[in-house]
C-alpha cells in the first residue's frame, strides 16, 4: 500500500556524477547517474524501525507497540554492543594500520548473504558493492504488508536471526531460513537495512532489479528462465553528500547454473574490483565452482579472504599475485575438516605471528580458535 502512495508523492532527483552537480544535496562519483528519493523517506524510517532506533513517521507509528518495542530495542542494543560493535571497532583499527587506501572503490563480495557491513568496514571509501547469495531478497521491506497484530511476532523472529548473525559474525543460510518466516520485514533486504541503519547510514532509495540475458541491468523482477533477480539500495553516511550503492542478487553460482552467464557478463562490465571473501563454505575448492573462482581471479586487483575462499595454491609462488599473511591459521572446523591446506599453514607460520584482534570467518563456539587473512594483490593492476 505505502509503495503506491510513495510513488505518487516522492520527489525524484536526478543526481549527476562527481564533478557534474556538486550543488545538489547528494552526488555519486560514478559513470552513470542515479535516481534517488528525498532523504526523509519511508525506506530510511523502516530501516530505523527494524534496527530498534527512534522513528517518527506517520505510516510506521501505528505499528509501534509502546510496550513491546522498547523491549525489542533494548535487546537489539545489547546484542549489537556486546557482539558486533566491538568486532567492528577492532576491524576498523586493524585495517587503518594494515590496509592501503588505494583500493578500487568497486567492491565484489561473493557468497555474502546479507552481510553488507564487512565490505564497508574493511573498505570505508567504497562506492559500489556487488553481493550475492542463495538467500532470496525478501523484496522491499513494507511494514504495511504485515497485519499490525503480527508485527511483534515478526520483530521477535527478526531479533533471533540478528542475534544469531551478530554473535557468529557470519550467516548460515539454512539456519537463517528456519528462524525467519516469509515476510519483507525479515528477509535479506530487511537484514541489510538493519545493518546499514545500525552503522549510521541513511537509506536514500531502493528498487528491485534483474540482470537480462545480455548482462544488462533492468528494473523490476523477472520470471524468465535463468533470470537473476536482486535489489539495489542507495545509501549515504549521515551528513555526507556522497552516495553509496549496493546491489545484492539471489544467485546459484554453480558451473551448471543457468544464471551464471548473465551474472558473469554483468560483473565483467564493472571491473576492476577489490574483492572480499568470508565464510564461503570452501565452495571454490570444488570443480563445480571453478567459473566463479575464475571470475574473481580475472576481475580483481586485490582479494582479501580467509581460507574458505579461493584455494591458496592459486596464489602461492604465482608471480601475478603478491601475498601478505595476517593472523594465525587454524585448521578448518569439523564441518570442513577435509579442507585443511598445509601450504597455507606453513606459509602463515613463516610470515605471520601476530593474531588478528577480531572474529573473521568460521569458529564461533570452538575453543582456542584463531583467525587469519590472506591479502592477494595483483602485480600488474587491471584498468577500468
Amino acid at each position: 500500500m505505502f509503495l503506491r502512495i510513495l510513488i505518487t508523492s516522492v520527489l525524484a532527483l536526478l543526481i549527476g556524477c562527481s564533478g557534474t552537480d556538486k550543488a545538489s544535496k547528494y552526488y555519486m562519483p560514478c559513470s552513470e547517474p542515479v535516481l534517488i528519493t528525498t532523504k526523509n523517506n519511508i525506506f530510511n524510517d523502516t530501516a530505523r524501525f527494524l534496527a530498534g532506533l527512534p522513528v517518527k513517521n506517520e505510516i510506521i507509528e501505528p505499528y509501534i507497540d509502546e510496550n513491546f518495542y522498547p523491549e525489542y530495542s533494548t535487546t537489539i542494543d545489547e546484542n549489537w554492543n556486546k557482539a558486533f560493535a566491538l568486532n567492528k571497532e577492532s576491524i576498523l583499527k586493524w585495517r587503518a594500520e594494515n590496509l592501503k587506501d588505494d583500493y578500487n572503490l568497486s567492491i565484489f563480495y561473493p557468497f555474502s548473504g546479507p552481510d553488507i557491513i564487512h565490505p564497508l568496514v574493511f573498505y570505508p571509501k567504497a562506492r559500489e558493492i556487488i553481493m550475492f547469495g542463495l538467500e532470496p531478497t525478501g523484496g522491499i521491506p513494507d511494514i504495511t504488508s504485515v497485519e499490525a497484530a503480527e508485527v511483534n511476532q515478526q520483530l521477535s523472529l527478526f531479533s533471533d536471526a540478528i542475534d544469531f548473525a551478530l554473535n557468529r559474525a557470519f550467516f548460515v543460510t539454512l539456519s537463517m531460513e528456519k528462524m525467519v518466516k516469509p515476510s519483507s520485514l525479515n528477509g535479506t533486504t530487511a537484514i541489510m537495512f538493519f545493518f546499514l541503519a545500525r552503522s549510521g547510514y541513511d537509506i536514500l532509495g531502493i528498487r528491485e532489479i534483474n540482470i537480462e540475458a545480455d548482462g544488462s541491468l533492468a528494473e523490476g523482477t523477472s520470471t524468465e528462465r535463468g533470470s537473476v533477480n536482486g535489489v539495489e539500495i542507495l545509501f549515504a553516511e549521515k551528513d555526507s553528500r556522497e552516495i553509496k550503492r549496493v546491489r545484492y542478487f539471489t544467485l546459484n553460482i554453480e558451473n551448471s547454473s543457468r544464471q551464471l552467464a548473465r551474472f558473469d557478463t554483468f560483473v565483467r562490465e564493472q571491473l576492476p574490483f577489490t574483492t572480499i571473501v568470508k565464510s564461503a563454505s570452501y565452495l571454490m575448492s570444488l570443480n563445480n565452482f571453478s567459473r566463479i573462482r575464475s571470475l574473481i581471479l580475472e576481475t580483481s586487483n586485490s582479494i582479501i579472504q580467509d581460507d574458505s575462499g579461493i584455494p591458496y595454491s592459486f596464489f602461492r609462488n604465482n608471480p601475478q599475485w603478491n601475498v601478505t599473511h595476517f593472523g594465525r591459521y587454524h585448521r578448518p572446523i569439523s564441518a570442513f575438516k577435509e579442507q585443511y591446506q598445509k601450504a597455507l599453514d606453513d606459509d602463515n607460520k613463516r610470515h605471520s605471528v601476530t593474531p588478528i584482534p577480531f572474529v573473521y570467518g568460521y569458529g564461533y563456539g570452538f575453543r582456542n580458535i584463531t583467525y587469519h587473512l590472506v591479502l592477494a594483490e595483483r602485480a600488474e593492476k587491471l584498468s577500468p
